[in-house]
């Protein structure tokens, strides 16, 4: 069994009840449900495609203690067999991923960075809320094999040989079919006791596409405003609501967003110069 990092301390290690591996931007994220039921991406994943250093992370983690809360070590399949990995669970990943500054990395990996910060916690969530049943590799074929023919009278040995082979192939194939029913029944019985889990975890529902053009046009407005860079304007309402992106944010929060968006319209904007008040304001 292989570590990650001799430099990183692992204090237990669990064996997670699924492993996957989802594609975002064409690179391969590995995800894992522990046996709580909760989601969480391995570290490493992330740290391969951003070209961030692992235990320099896991070191930054551990120093907020509301991201450290999800740090856990899990013993995943690799290729080159078990190996204990660093994972976040998905409640933290925001606050990590946010966490990183697009302006302290390589210019080529700027705008990767912010594409994970954007839309990979989504990529994370869809993944976690569609139950997964993998076909097990030890069934014999995936397609059905035919009972044979038992030789006629007479028949050589040689043919009373191959009709054993394929005897033999044909009660191993019903045995794995039997098997990989037993463990679907299984598998279907965990799905259903870990499915009310991922549903209280979920986050509520995101704004509304009408609300998020809403978004974009007050913020385009405080731009004229303030004359400040959009990205910073984003900045602001990220942190003012704990999300990572604009489309995170919560539509039954949408009344609070509009008051923050009014109460720093209004500095720039009396209430008798405001445009468009009536319609937007």
């Amino acid at each position: 069994m292989d570590k990650e990092s001799d430099n990183i301390q692992i204090v237990s290690v669990v064996t997670p009840i699924e492993q996957d591996i989802i594609m975002f931007y064409d690179k391969p994220l590995v995800v894992v449900r522990l046996p709580t039921g909760e989601p969480g991406a391995v570290l490493r994943s992330f740290c391969d495609n951003l070209m961030l250093d692992l235990t320099g992370q896991v070191n930054r983690i551990r120093r907020k203690k509301a991201i450290a809360k999800g740090l856990q070590y899990v013993l995943i399949e690799t290729d080159g067999g078990p190996q204990v990995a660093a994972v976040l669970t998905l409640r933290v990943v925001p606050g990590w991923l946010f966490g990183i500054d697009a302006n302290r990395v390589k210019p080529e990996m700027q705008v990767v960075i912010e594409q994970y910060q954007d839309e990979c916690v989504e990529a994370l969530y869809q993944w976690a809320s569609t139950p997964h049943l993998s076909v097990p590799t030890a069934l014999v074929s995936d397609k059905p094999v035919e009972q044979p023919a038992m030789p006629t009278q007479g028949a050589s040995r040689e043919e009373w040989r191959a009709y054993y082979l394929q005897m033999a192939e044909f009660l191993d194939w019903q045995t794995s079919i039997e098997t990989w029913r037993g463990t679907t029944d299984q598998r279907l019985d965990s799905l259903e006791a870990v499915i009310p889990t991922i549903l209280e975890r979920l986050p509520d529902p995101t704004i509304t596409p009408a609300h998020q053009n809403m978004v974009k046009y007050y913020i385009s407005q405080l731009q004229k405003a303030t004359g400040k860079p959009f990205p910073t304007l984003y900045t602001a309402l990220y942190a003012a609501f704990s999300v990572p992106t604009y489309t995170a944010l919560r539509e039954d929060e949408w009344d609070k967003i509009e008051q923050w968006f009014k109460k720093h319209l209004n500095k720039f904007h009396p209430d008798d110069e405001r445009p468009e008040q009536g319609r937007l304001l």
